[in-house]
């Protein structure tokens, strides 16, 4: 028997609705956690939303559902892509910490202005 949310949520991903495909492979998962199609469609969804949004909270997401979908017993090709994808979501993460920290030492440093010398002649 199919399963008809990991089969909409596909039409929806196919039609650009992103978020009914994202709620279709989360219901997927729910009704078949075992299935390890549905964390692959799952993360690619995941990473259309972050190419859309840049949210760095989307990231924290992929790395879980690729993390999740190799333990499901995955076929070779399925394990390759989550791996994959779980290496480039990684160095994502970290990438967009170090932005972080350097954005905060920026703003750091432009806080912290020097007292200046005047002289009184």
């Amino acid at each position: 028997m199919g399963n008809f949310d990991l089969e909409s949520g596909k039409r929806f991903m196919e039609e650009g609705d992103l978020v009914e495909g994202l709620r279709c492979f989360l219901a997927s998962i729910d009704q078949d956690p075992g299935n390890p199609e549905a964390y692959v469609e799952l993360f690619k969804a995941y990473h259309a939303a972050w190419e859309e949004s840049a949210d760095p909270l989307v990231l924290d997401q992929m790395r879980k559902v690729a993390l999740a979908g190799l333990k499901r017993g995955p076929s070779d090709i399925q394990r390759a892509f989550l791996q994959e994808g779980l290496d480039a979501t990684e160095e994502m993460i970290i990438a967009v910490q170090q932005a972080e920290q350097e954005a905060e030492r920026a703003d750091a440093a432009a806080s912290r202005k020097l007292p200046m010398f005047k002289d009184g002649r």
